[in-house]
């Protein structure tokens, strides 16, 4: 008999969609992304890619109409998790995929054969995009790696740092900081404790290099004074407890392309 965790992960898995936008690779604006990560067995890191890669194909035959894409991380530790993602949906999509796996039951048997027993332990969540106060181009598979920096928010806080956000996003988007070399997504997590993240993608390690004006110095052009900048920034950092910063690698080997 399946784990109560797989049965959740099946049944939420079949009925939400996965790790997505590439990192958010979609033109569409719907806001919202599935992401489900896996963490395997002790040992179990190989079989688990192999097994992700064989569900992933079964899916794409089974008519799967999501799209899937799956990431792992660079730094730090548990490097053999995995992020497994779709983008970009509305809320009535997630009823309508629910609708789409009750008739695929294959699809969910699959994955508790050759998957689940490799998964020591699952986190699911939901995100919002801000699509106002973000920036993408279109250079699309070009991205492979995505640098995310993860803010957690104060209790009471989240006005002020949304405030001081959107500013700077406006600042960026309305003055020029925003350009075909630079993208953004500002993130929401939906479930747990209040965390806001933005992803920014890169082509290769050599794009990470800073160039050019810093983002400080050209806030404080724009506000007239490094005063100005520095007191926006502060508004900003003070609703928070602090950051965490990781860069994700898209996975294509282990991701899904729809079928529609």
């Amino acid at each position: 008999m399946q784990s109560l965790k797989a049965k959740l992960l099946l049944g939420l898995l079949a009925a939400a969609a996965c790790f997505t936008p590439q990192w958010v690779l979609a033109q569409d604006t719907s806001p919202l992304v599935e992401m489900w990560v896996m963490v395997p067995k002790a040992g179990h890191s190989q079989e688990l890619t192999e097994a992700l890669k064989k569900h992933m194909a079964f899916r794409a035959e089974q008519g799967d109409p999501r799209t899937w894409n799956t990431y792992t991380p660079l730094l730090g530790d548990e490097l053999d998790r995995m992020a497994v993602r779709s983008c970009c949906h509305n809320w009535a999509d997630i009823d309508a995929y629910a609708e789409w796996s009750r008739a695929q039951p294959a699809v969910g048997a699959h994955f508790n054969e050759h998957v689940a027993p490799h998964v020591e332990r699952y986190g699911h969540y939901f995100e919002e995009i801000d699509w106002a106060g973000s920036h993408w181009n279109d250079k699309g598979s070009a991205y492979k790696y995505f640098a995310v920096t993860e803010f957690a928010l104060k209790a009471g806080h989240a006005a002020e740092f949304h405030a001081a956000r959107d500013k700077m996003s406006q600042i960026a988007i309305n003055q020029g900081w925003a350009n075909d070399e630079r993208s953004w997504i500002w993130a929401t997590t939906i479930g747990g404790k209040p965390r806001v993240s933005v992803v920014v993608p890169h082509e290769n390690f050599a794009s990470m290099a800073d160039t050019g004006e810093g983002f400080m110095d050209f806030l404080a052009r724009n506000l007239g004074s490094q005063e100005a900048a520095a007191e926006l920034m502060k508004q900003f950092s003070a609703a928070t407890w602090g950051s965490d910063y990781q860069v994700w690698v898209h996975r294509d080997e282990l991701s899904m392309a729809s079928s529609d």
